[in-house]
């Protein structure tokens, strides 16, 4: 999920106006906090700039305003008419073009109903790219090979029993899945206090269950209504 940048700086700085921080990529993953200050959960972020697009779609009577208010010297020189005739062209001028663009304020429930749908899409981003990463191959396992017939070739051919041509598809064997071994269970390190090779767990095995019990925890997580919107 990513966001204007200039919205998604204004909406952390509202929520941490003291921090510092730089952002690539993912408005959260590529987020890194320079600062003592709590790091602002991706829930507060999403729903801030929800509230920032809300309010930036609300504030456009003020630009349609300001494009269709006479130049400023133009309306002082309407108001230097006015005052010497008595007159209200400059008063008018101005009330004419308020009175077409209302002034437009936020509603409460209007309001609510975006934040919801910034963690909703939340939500449904972090179920989908846990899916993909679940359905990656398990390094402690590996993977098999799959083959499978593909059409390759399709050619006309003569049936002598119909005397009639037919149109006969060619397959072919073949890999869609290369297969890869498991990766060893664990691996030998040297250790620079003891100065001896130790026997530790593969590290790489390590982080890809961690990422796997990740996912599986956001997977848990998610609220039905989200999963029931994703697969229908």
């Amino acid at each position: 999920m990513k966001f204007d940048p200039i919205k998604l700086h204004q909406a952390i700085k509202i929520i941490s106006p003291n921090s510092q921080f730089s952002c690539e990529g993912d408005c959260y993953e590529g987020l890194t906090w320079y600062t003592d200050d709590p790091k602002p959960t991706e829930e507060k972020i999403v729903q801030k700039v929800a509230e920032l697009e809300y309010q930036e779609e609300v504030n456009e009577y003020q630009r349609q305003r300001a494009r269709e208010y006479p130049p400023v010297i133009e309306q002082q020189d309407m108001k230097f008419h006015d005052d010497v005739n008595g007159t209200t062209v400059w008063r008018d001028t101005i009330q004419a073009v308020k009175d077409k663009y209302p002034k437009q304020t936020m509603d409460i429930n209007e309001l609510q109903t975006r934040k919801d749908q910034a963690i909703f899409n939340l939500q449904t981003k972090r179920y989908l790219k846990s899916i993909e990463r679940l359905s990656q191959y398990v390094l402690s396992e590996g993977r098999s090979e799959i083959r499978e017939d593909v059409v390759v070739e399709t050619k006309e051919v003569y049936n002598e029993e119909t005397h009639e041509f037919e149109t006969v598809n060619v397959t072919e064997n073949v890999v869609t899945q290369t297969a890869i071994d498991p990766l060893e269970a664990t691996v030998e390190v040297y250790n620079e206090e003891t100065e001896e090779i130790e026997t530790v767990p593969n590290p790489l095995i390590v982080k890809d269950e961690e990422e796997r019990a990740a996912a599986q925890a956001v997977i848990d997580a998610t609220p039905q209504a989200v999963i029931d919107a994703i697969n229908n």
